[in-house]
């Protein structure tokens, strides 16, 4: 009875003792790729704000493993259960990495469309700079060409667009009369 119980309680301490210790050993690790992330997140916002972007350097992380004997006594329930510990614990620790990684993709991803919008930002500013600088040094005849061309353009647009509402309503027709041909063929 004596054994029953020593062996028991072994096999608990055991088992308690491999699942925290693996749990704790990628917790940590866990926790050093989220503050890494995180990091290199506010980073690129700084970055990003400035209009720089720059490559994203994916530092390993080393794993510590801690590796655990079974004793020969223990039984063989006992030791699958401290090979599932082993592979969660793995997995566990492959699926962090996994999603540190997807995480810094979508910093980067999104660190780049910020620097875009930035770019696009100040290069609208500099034309309506440039715009505004020429307007002022036009003549009173040049800003009336100007806005003449101006007029014909939108004027050529809207000209445009009633050719092809015209175009579209005679294929319309066209389809119109097709479709009644048939249904008159249908019914005879």
């Amino acid at each position: 009875m004596k054994k029953i119980l020593g062996l028991m309680a072994i096999m608990a301490l055991a088992s308690s003792q491999i699942s925290f210790s693996a749990k704790s050993d990628t917790d940590a690790a866990v926790q050093r790729l989220v503050k890494v992330a995180k990091q290199r997140q506010a980073q690129k916002a700084r970055n990003a704000s400035k209009g720089v972007v720059e490559e994203v350097i994916v530092v390993p992380v080393d794993e510590t493993v801690t590796t655990t004997t079974v004793s020969p006594d223990l039984n063989d329930a006992a030791r699958q259960r401290v090979e599932e510990a082993r592979a969660q614990a793995a997995a566990r620790a492959a699926q962090a990495r996994e999603e540190a990684r997807r995480q810094a993709e979508e910093v980067r991803a999104q660190a780049e469309a910020k620097a875009a919008k930035a770019r696009e930002a100040a290069q609208k500013k500099a034309e309506a700079r440039k715009l505004r600088a020429q307007r002022k040094n036009m003549s009173e005849s040049k800003m009336m060409d100007v806005e003449i061309q101006r007029i014909k353009s939108r004027v050529e647009k809207i000209n445009d667009n009633i050719e092809k509402y015209h175009k579209t309503n005679e294929m319309l027709d066209q389809m119109e009369q097709r479709l009644d041909n048939i249904q008159n063929k249908m019914n005879y």
